[in-house]
């Protein structure tokens, strides 16, 4: 696989100088033993001011379907079918905060699978679609029966549609995918219509158990840190804070209204402290995943 690397002298959220070097990141798996891993490594930076995790230089792919141009099930762990639960709760708060009237219009960028599209239509939205990858779409299509005509087969700054035309618009895992996702929110704002919300789930910079993986990293005498994954499956470009979306919020002129953080599976660790360790997150708003919700 062939990269592109961008130095970037500014964070993509805030706009700050400001900055340390967090770590280094390789460009496969490095499982708990970096040292024994070769590869090529990439620093990972914290922004000074946000604590926005990103890489410097950045790793642009030489073709996008380097990334994403694969079948569903190379990328994914697990091709499970839709069941109703599916995106249930995010589309109650969704609900909630629109005063939901069936017939409203929602934006799922990033279809991948099919399977939100399928739940936003299920809960009585209309419902369009954002798919960059030709493979996820096709599955989307064949296998969740998400309608092609509204699934635009582009990239979210690329995509077409019609200026406030949304009540609704999520990134469901997509922002930590894209290059430049303040401009993505940007472009989403001006799609969303007055008083409309958009939802984005991110992986959280301030994740316990990655913190725990880096120290364990220090004690081996090396600079590698797990957060990030730019040349690599899942392919993740960021990490971010609450932080990050406030200061782009001012920046940009929407508002955080509400966040939640989840703490998702726990993984590498010993099962034994699992209980510990999501009690702890829970309480310290230190699990992997961070959910904004944001409006104009």
């Amino acid at each position: 696989m062939r990269y592109d690397f961008r130095h970037s002298d500014k964070c993509n959220m805030c706009s700050t100088t400001a900055r340390r070097t967090h770590g280094l990141r390789l460009n496969r798996s490095q499982g708990m033993r970096p040292r024994r891993v070769s590869g090529v490594a990439v620093s990972i930076i914290e922004c000074g001011n946000c604590g926005l995790l990103f890489p410097d230089p950045v790793p642009y792919p030489e073709n996008l379907a380097d990334h994403y141009g694969i079948p569903p099930r190379d990328y994914w762990t697990s091709v499970t079918t839709w069941s109703e639960g599916y995106f249930e709760s995010e589309i109650a708060t969704a609900k909630r905060l629109i005063n939901f009237r069936p017939g409203m219009t929602a934006l799922d960028i990033g279809v991948g699978l099919g399977k939100g599209m399928r739940s936003l239509v299920h809960a009585g939205f209309d419902a369009f679609g954002i798919e960059p990858s030709e493979s996820f779409r096709d599955h989307a299509i064949e296998h969740m029966g998400v309608d092609a005509q509204r699934v635009q087969l582009a990239s979210v700054e690329d995509a077409n549609f019609e200026k406030g035309g949304f009540d609704f618009i999520t990134f469901g895992a997509v922002l930590e995918h894209l290059y430049d996702p303040a401009l993505a929110i940007a472009r989403a704002l001006g799609w969303l219509r007055p008083g409309g919300m958009i939802q984005a789930e991110v992986p959280s910079a301030d994740h316990l158990v990655a913190r725990l993986i880096n120290l364990f990293f220090r004690l081996q005498g090396t600079s590698y840190v797990t957060n990030t994954s730019p040349m690599h499956s899942p392919f993740h470009i960021y990490e971010f804070t609450l932080k990050s979306f406030e200061e782009n919020a001012r920046k940009s002129g929407y508002r955080v209204v509400e966040h939640s953080y989840a703490v998702c599976e726990i993984m590498h660790l010993p099962k034994m402290l699992h209980p510990l360790l999501r009690r702890w997150m829970e309480m310290n708003r230190s699990g992997m995943q961070l959910t904004v919700w944001l409006s104009h």
